[in-house]
Order: C-alpha cells, then sequence, then structure tokens
C-alpha cells in the first residue's frame, strides 16, 4: 500500500467511513505532544494510526481488538545515537532484545561496517533490518576511514559520492558525527561539503563537541552541526543547549548525580528541555540483557527526579524532531506510523505490549515474531588478513643501543587520552614493563592487508597486572589491538584470534582463559543473545580473575577505545603511536632520555 494511498483512507477511518484495522480501547494517552495524561480509543489502519477519539465516542469493532484498560500508551521509544555492532549479535537478536523494550527506532551510526567492509558493509546492514521490526534508520559515517592511509589501514572505504549515495537513501537521517571535532573547526574541506550536502538535503548534521567552549563551541555550531552525545555534565548540557546544540545524554560515569542537578534546574527555573534527548550509544551484550537499553535510560531518568512526561517526551518527540522525522515518528496521533507501547506503569515502564508498524509484535511480555530468514554472506567473515602467526617479539619496542633503561610517552586516560612520561626498563635490547609500574605494552597490527605492521606504544593506568587482552574490536578502522605485561601473552592472544575469526581473547600464563567469538566483521555474533551475554560474561570474570582487573567495569569495551584516535589525543594505529592534535605518528621513546 503506497503512502498517499494509506493516507486517503486514514481520513476515512478517522471520519467514520472506514473500519479500523486494529482498535486500542479503553487506554490512558501519554501526550509528549501536550505534556499531558488522557483517556482515549487509538484507531490504527494498516501501519499508521488513524484517530485517537474520546473514550466516549463510538468505535466499530475492528479485526484486531486490544484492551487498554488500566494501562498507559506511550509512543515509541526512539534511540537517535548508537552503534547496534558494540551489542555484538545479530539484528535479529538485537531487536528481539530491544522491542519488548518498547524501542521502535533506532538511528544508528555502522561505521564500523564501512571500515571492515566499506559501503556493501553498510547495505548489509540496511538489508538485514528489513527483516525486522524496528525501524533501523541510518547515521550516514562522513569519513570512513577516518585518518589517512598514511595514518592508519582500513579494510573498507567511503568515497565522497559513497556518503552522498548513502544520504539519499530514505533510510538516512542524519550525517553522523562520530569524528575528531577538528574536522569542524578547522574547516575540513570534505567534511563542510559533507555538511553542505545534507544541509541541502533537509536532514540533520550531527556531531561531537567535547570540551568545547565559548569561541571553539560557536565555531562548531556555526559550522552547521546540530547535536552532540558527548557532555560530562550538567555545565556543559547548558552550554550546549544555549548555543544550539541538541544534547544527547548517553548517561555514564557520573550522570546520575548530574542528572539530579538538571531535575533541580528543571523544578526551579523552567529550564527548556526540548532540545534535550536519551540515547544508548554503546551497550554490550551482558549489559543488554541484565540492565536494558534505552528503557533503563527512560527509568534512571524519572527515578532522578525529572517528571515522567518531560523524561518520555526525552526518548520521543526530542529525539524525533532532531533528526526530522517527527512527521512520523514521536507521538501517537493521526497520520504517525502506528508504533505504540503499553505500559503498566510509566515510572517502572514495565512494558506489557508493542504494536509496531501496526503489527501487534509483542503481547503480554511475549515476542512474537519468527526469527528473521536472513543469512549473512561469507564475506562478511573472513576478515582478518596476517601474514601469519605473530611472533612475541614482533610486539616490543627496540631501544637505543647499550640503554639499560628509556624514558617514553605512554598513554593515559584522563578523561580524554593524553601522553605521560614514564621511565622502562630495557631488557635483551627490547624496551619492558617494569614490575612495579602500572604500565603495560599496547600493539596494533594491520589485520587487512597482510603487510605485518605493527604500531607500538604503551599505556598506562589500566590496572592489567599479567597476561593480555587481544581484539578486532578497535575503533574505527577495527585493526587488531592487543596489549599486556607479557609478550608472549600477547602474540598467544592474537593468534587465538586468527582462530575464532576475530572477537576478543584473554591470555594469561601461556593459557587463553577467556574468548568471546565475533565471526561477522570481527565484531558480531550469529549466536543467540543470551549465549553473546554469557560469553562477554565469562570473558570479563577472566580479565578479572586472571588478568588483575579487579573492580574495573566493563574492562573490555573500556579498553577498546584505548587505542582509537577518534577519541582526543592521542590513539595508536598500525602506522604507531598517533597525536591527534597534530595528526602526526610521534616516536613513543623521548629523544636523548637514555640512561646507563
Amino acid at each position: 500500500m503506497n503512502i498517499e494511498h494509506n493516507r486517503r483512507e486514514l481520513v476515512d477511518v478517522a471520519a467514520g467511513r472506514l473500519a479500523p484495522t486494529m482498535v486500542i480501547r479503553n487506554v490512558t494517552i501519554a501526550n509528549t505532544l501536550s505534556r499531558e495524561f488522557h483517556d482515549a480509543n487509538i484507531l490504527v489502519y494498516g501501519d499508521r494510526v488513524a484517530a485517537v477519539l474520546p473514550v466516549e465516542e463510538h468505535v466499530p469493532l475492528a479485526a484486531i481488538e486490544i484492551d487498554g484498560r488500566g494501562r498507559i500508551a506511550v509512543p515509541g521509544l526512539i534511540d537517535p545515537h548508537l552503534h547496534t555492532e558494540s551489542s555484538a549479535v545479530s539484528l535479529s537478536e538485537f531487536a528481539r532484545a530491544v522491542v519488548p523494550r518498547g524501542i521502535t527506532t533506532i538511528i544508528c551510526d555502522p561505521h564500523e561496517y564501512g571500515n571492515v567492509l566499506g559501503r556493501r558493509g553498510i547495505e548489509l546492514l540496511l538489508e538485514e533490518s528489513r527483516h525486522i521490526p524496528l525501524t533501523v534508520k541510518l547515521r550516514v559515517p562522513p569519513r570512513v576511514p577516518e585518518m589517512s592511509s598514511a595514518l592508519e589501514t582500513s579494510g573498507g572505504a567511503l568515497s565522497y559520492e559513497d556518503t552522498l549515495d548513502l544520504l539519499d537513501l530514505p533510510e538516512a537521517a542524519c550525517l553522523a558525527g562520530d569524528i575528531n571535532p577538528e574536522f569542524f573547526l578547522n574547516n575540513d574541506p570534505r567534511h563542510a561539503a559533507l555538511i553542505d550536502a545534507t544541509i541541502a538535503r533537509r536532514k540533520t548534521v550531527s556531531g561531537y563537541a567535547h570540551g568545547l567552549t565559548t569561541r571553539r563551541l560557536n565555531a562548531y555550531v556555526a559550522s552547521g552541526a546540530e547535536d552532540s552525545h558527548v557532555a560530562s555534565n550538567l555545565v556543559e548540557v547548558i552550554e550546549n543547549v544555549r548555543h544550539g546544540l541538541t544534547v544527547f545524554l548517553v548517561l555514564k560515569g557520573n550522570w546520575p548525580t548530574e542528572l539530579s542537578k538538571l531535575a533541580k534546574l528543571i523544578a526551579s527555573t523552567d529550564f527548556d528541555t526540548r532540545h534535550i534527548c536519551l540515547c544508548t550509544d554503546d551497550i554490550p551484550a551482558d549489559r543488554l540483557m541484565s540492565d536494558g537499553h534505552l528503557d533503563a535510560r527512560l527509568r534512571t531518568t524519572i527515578k532522578s527526579g525529572i517528571d515522567p512526561l518531560v523524561a518520555l517526551q526525552m526518548v520521543t518527540i526530542n529525539p524525533a524532531t532532531e533528526m526530522r522525522i517527527e512527521r512520523d515518528h514521536g507521538s501517537i496521533s493521526a497520520g504517525k506510523f502506528a508504533d505504540i507501547v503499553l505500559v503498566d506503569d510509566l515510572t517502572a515502564f514495565s512494558v506489557t505490549d508493542t504494536i509496531y508498524h501496526g503489527k501487534h509484535v509483542v503481547a503480554d511480555g511475549k515476542y512474537l515474531v519468527e526469527p528473521s530468514s536472513f543469512k549473512v554472506p561469507a564475506w562478511a567473515k573472513n576478515t582478518i588478513n596476517l601474514k601469519g602467526p605473530i611472533d612475541p617479539q614482533s610486539l616490543l619496542i627496540k631501544a637505543p643501543l647499550n640503554a639499560t633503561k628509556v624514558e617514553c610517552n605512554a598513554i593515559a586516560r584522563v578523561g580524554v587520552k593524553e601522553f605521560r612520561r614514564v621511565t622502562l626498563p630495557v631488557v635483551a635490547g627490547m624496551v619492558r614493563c617494569g614490575d612495579d609500574q602500572d604500565v603495560i605494552s599496547v600493539a596494533v597490527l594491520d589485520r587487512y592487508s597482510g603487510s605485518g605492521r605493527v604500531g607500538k606504544g604503551f599505556a598506562l593506568d589500566t590496572r592489567l597486572r599479567r597476561g593480555a587482552i587481544a581484539s578486532t574490536v578497535n575503533h574505527n578502522a577495527h585493526n587488531i589491538f592487543v596489549l599486556g605485561r607479557s609478550p608472549e601473552d600477547m602474540a598467544l592472544a592474537v593468534n587465538h584470534l586468527l582462530k575464532i575469526g576475530g572477537g576478543y581473547a584473554i591470555a594469561c600464563d601461556g593459557k587463553i582463559v577467556g574468548e568471546v567469538r565475533l565471526p561477522v566483521i570481527g565484531m558480531i555474533s550469529e549466536e543467540p543473545l543470551e549465549r553473546v551475554a554469557e560469553q562477554f560474561r565469562n570473558a570479563e570474570l577472566a580479565v578479572h580473575k586472571y588478568l588483575g582487573c579487579e573492580n574495573f567495569d566493563q574492562p573490555l569495551l573500556t579498553l577498546s577505545f584505548l587505542c582509537a584516535p577518534v577519541i582526543p589525543y592521542v590513539g595508536v594505529t598500525d602506522m604507531g603511536v598517533l597525536n591527534t592534535r597534530t595528526f602526526e605518528i610521534e616516536d613513543p621513546l623521548v629523544p636523548y632520555s637514555m640512561a646507563s
């Protein structure tokens, strides 16, 4: 049924000339447009809402009748910024996890698919999305790869023309912004042209305004950027909103405390929340199962003291408006898609039923959708191309002749990543990590071309006391990274990745003590969510038990960002240690610091 024909029939249903296909009767609507509760009957025809009528108005019987008495109807939740690859499951499994939680629309940036497989990887994700009861909108990656080939090796690439073609897709909602903000601030010609092209298509320009203030923040907004998902506190939220950005709150770190401050601000000043949204960004499989998804962010926001209807707007009409999809999403009103969630209680957000595009896909908490028939092609699984098994010596840095210790620049996480000076011993001509220091070796291996290239460096304060972790999950190019205290364990972990086709490998004292098998693009499993979550839990337990990382929350996810150049201001690629302020490869050994 085409949209124009459907709208004519919606008019007839609303006017009483045609029977609806579904009616939800005697339900209380949480209205995201007027910010109020009111009782109504909801008439659905096909995949859209035809009318919202007072309960006393006569409504004929429909083919599908749902009794909404005692329940609240809310629009399907919208996540405006996420990477489904971080959950490490297929889209079918992802939908099975989130649709029963009330999420019906996601706006995702699959730059991971692009960096590994190029345009056909992103098209593969979109093809898979057509087999599930979940609207998947595209955050078009603006820069794949983000770094030039002189700074990092990537498996796939998007040309400027590819990016424009993706922006023209009906699934495209915005130009994604997960790139270094310097591309906005320095008027990078390619990115500036993409911003112009996005605006010309009346789509949203997303961004990444980490720590920007005063002139730099104004310059960032002037470039065309419209949102940011990295505000670290309420002060940054207020400044971003004042200057014209929509803020996506991921609610990590200290945000439980900051949310309480936001609640008090709203209550005391009527601070306008229309430009505040909630999002999930990255949620591993085990946390998806145990904690939930966008629904958990909603509950946390309500618990902080923010009015439930205000919080609901942050996951419905606010993101729909920011992403310019409010014509079809974000509210329960005539003409919108019939994406409707029934809950027993809004504060607890206890979902009983989910209607997606007029189809009853969750009833009494039970997911009614059959498993997807989509099959991943073989070319999306064979993505590791190394010369052969890795030798431990290839992961170490050679010391200057006759040196017994050297001064090095190590990566330290201090909010952002910065260099910190450390002095390390030399053993048999190679720089090693001292036993009494919280310093580890880091290496990134070209995963794609078989060049044998390895970038090497050091990191501080990771809490790894022994062993090693290796993974093909390494934003954004997703070359293999490995970090650890033992070069033998580091090589063992990398070589195990070759055997399992990608994922995570944890080694200690010459044994593999944990793994997560992710053969699809080196990031995705084809197994059920429950099995993948179990693998992640067991792998993290292995990190805690064998590698000495006690009291380290989500070590696999956290450490996978250690090398990422996208996170300022230091990264490691297969070319070496990268200074992302200057975009130059730097020697991790400090010149003239040898002591004999």
